[in-house]
């Protein structure tokens, strides 16, 4: 028997997706010794043990941008969310990758998973598979749009081509970064990243509608250091991710252009498919729609959907008797042409 895995290695978290067992979910953080260098533990544990072994380890991410950068931090993570899962007898996985990817660093990936105990190993590019996993066809005309916490990944598709992808490097925690500038520009606070995202999800919105609200935050005075609370309003962040916004929807915008003239009315009837983590501050499809006249749709769970395309693509994908490790981004259409 075979248990079939998707695989996202995301900056904020990494995701594992079984179509029987479902999601889960790890945060993609190891807590380092600072003299050993020696891993001390990895995900959650990391986090909670990181306050109280701060003044002798560090909490390091693997990913950066989206791409790995550390192999003995990513093989031990990856191993550690791989371990927790039940399997068969064989373990083959299909993982999520950015779309400027270098096959060096995609053989490599390959290799962590292979020494994790995955048999057999495919990539796609993230923004097909969030595709899948918002519930559309990867046989449609239209674009996809993942937005992850450090980059977003767009796909353009046609008919059941991949006709264009790139990564722009804007993401989530640009949003939570300009709630960290704003404050500490305008009230004299540092708060830290996890406060100023706590605010953007609250109180945040790039469009009308959203209903007014406030929350109580803690931080510390830039001139003497003490620990001050405050009251921030829906009103006090108005305007506040308007870089961040601009940066991210000209990406869209630039992918777009790149569509065949005799290809856009179709793609644009198939509209722009909105996921990823990044993606849900409030209005953000609505203003995406308003700003490049193409309509918007987004899945009632957009964080997942990288993961859950990624393990459904792994129940299309025929069983060989063989191991196998290949991207099928371009061959993916193929496996449900022959379903229909």
């Amino acid at each position: 028997m075979v248990t079939k895995i998707g695989l996202d290695l995301g900056y904020a978290n990494i995701t594992l997706s079984d179509m029987i067992a479902g999601i889960y979910r790890e945060q993609s953080v190891a807590l380092i010794d600072r003299d050993s260098r020696r891993i001390v533990s990895v995900g959650k544990a990391a986090i909670d043990h990181g306050d109280e072994l701060s003044d002798r380890a560090i909490l390091v991410r693997p990913f950066k941008n989206g791409l790995l950068f550390d192999r003995q931090i990513t093989q031990s993570i990856v191993s550690y969310v791989v371990g927790a899962i039940p399997k068969d007898e064989r373990l083959r996985c299909v993982i999520g990758i950015p779309s400027d990817l270098m096959p060096k660093q995609e053989r490599e990936i390959f290799n962590i998973l292979n020494d994790a105990g995955v048999a057999e190993c495919y990539a796609v590019n993230r923004a097909v598979a969030a595709l899948i996993g918002a519930g559309r066809s990867p046989l449609e005309s239209v674009v996809s749009v993942n937005v992850g916490a450090s980059a977003t990944e767009i796909a353009i598709l046609h008919d059941g081509q991949v006709i264009f992808t790139s990564r722009a490097l804007v993401g989530g925690e640009d949003f939570d970064k300009a709630v960290k500038q704003y404050i500490g520009e305008q009230g004299g606070v540092n708060i830290s990243l996890s406060v100023a995202r706590a605010i953007k999800e609250q109180l945040g919105s790039v469009w009308q509608g959203k209903e007014e609200s406030s929350i109580e935050i803690e931080g510390t005075l830039s001139l003497t250091g003490n620990n001050v609370k405050m009251n921030i309003s829906s009103e006090d962040i108005v305007g506040v991710f308007e870089k961040p916004l601009h940066s991210l929807l000209m990406a869209i915008a630039t992918a777009i252009k790149k569509i065949p003239l005799d290809q856009v009315e179709k793609i644009f009837e198939g509209g722009i498919v909105l996921t990823g983590g990044g993606s849900l501050i409030h209005g953000l499809d609505l203003m995406t729609a308003k700003v490049l006249g193409v309509p918007v749709t987004q899945p009632d769970d957009p964080i997942d959907s990288v993961a859950k395309g990624l393990s459904i693509i792994n129940s299309k994908i025929p069983v060989k008797g063989k191991v196998g490790r290949k991207n099928v981004t371009d061959t993916i259409a193929s496996y449900y042409k022959e379903l229909n």
